[in-house]
């Protein structure tokens, strides 16, 4: 049987700091699983749909993708990218669409950044779902999927996953408690985190759980998702598994923005510059 080898580097302080807290006998067992979950975050990919025409955030998107708008000093995907590689999660694909060049030559293979970038591209709009399953042959295992124009704080990738496996659910989408859900539409779950319903956008202010445009998925979700129709996965793929009974929310309360309208990147340009998201 053939085996492969890997390694893991720890920096000199860590080093110092675990040789001072864990007993020599339990060093191997703490780096195994060291190793175990380096090689899980390194397998896990993070797809990202950002093939949209941004329409509702004309004129800026008359030249310019959304997901390429700039926050300070870096496009929005560049803000999510860093982020997911700070925590260790370094293979990427892109499904694009409009004007997709743009993204291409800014990102080029991720190299700059210390990323693995792929990309998958629709000739014609097939909503979330056929965005999603053109990246099909690129993903084998549980994965993140996640919307070009949203930005969360201090989100935690690894605690998601592992609430999600948890569950051994089809999929996990993460929720946010929205002050007002008009734009949105809510989200029921249960005392154990399964979703139940999705209910209509609101007429009047209403607050609840909301789906936040990220979510962890399995292989097997591609499934229900056809070829070259098109398909929401928010509306047709997740109320299928809802359905099934197979669907969770994670409930995340740290810093949220969906940029879907001019007035949402005025207020996350001005949270940068008072410094509530970097």
């Amino acid at each position: 049987m053939f085996k492969h080898r890997t390694s893991i580097e720890f920096p000199p302080d860590l080093w110092k700091e675990l040789s001072a807290k864990v007993p020599e006998r339990k060093k191997g067992t703490f780096i195994t699983e060291a190793v175990k979950e380096k090689l899980s975050r390194e397998a896990t990919k993070l797809v990202i749909l950002c093939g949209g025409e941004g329409t509702r955030m004309r004129p800026l998107t008359f030249s310019i993708p959304k997901p390429m708008l700039p926050i300070g000093y870096k496009p929005i995907l560049e803000h999510t990218l860093q982020s997911y590689s700070n925590q260790g999660f370094h293979n990427v694909v892109l499904s694009i669409g409009y004007l997709a060049e743009h993204i291409v030559k800014y990102f080029g293979n991720g190299s700059s950044m210390g990323i693995n970038i792929q990309y998958v591209s629709e000739k014609h709009p097939l909503g979330t779902g056929g965005a999603l399953k053109n990246a099909e042959n690129l993903v084998n295992s549980t994965f993140v999927c996640t919307y070009g124009d949203v930005l969360f704080g201090n989100i935690n990738l690894k605690e998601i996953i592992q609430f999600h496996r948890e569950k051994r659910a089809l999929g996990t989408i993460v929720l946010w408690k929205a002050k007002d859900a008009r734009r949105f539409g809510l989200v029921e779950i249960d005392g154990n985190g399964r979703i139940l319903d999705f209910t209509e956008k609101p007429k009047y202010m209403t607050s609840g759980l909301i789906n936040a445009g990220l979510c962890i998925l399995e292989p097997e979700i591609f499934k229900f998702i056809p070829k070259n129709k098109t398909v929401s996965l928010e509306n047709d793929v997740f109320t299928e598994l809802v359905k099934k009974e197979n669907l969770y929310g994670f409930v995340y309360n740290g810093y949220w923005a969906d940029i879907g309208v001019p007035e949402d990147y005025e207020r996350v340009a001005q949270h940068f510059l008072s410094k509530k998201i970097s």
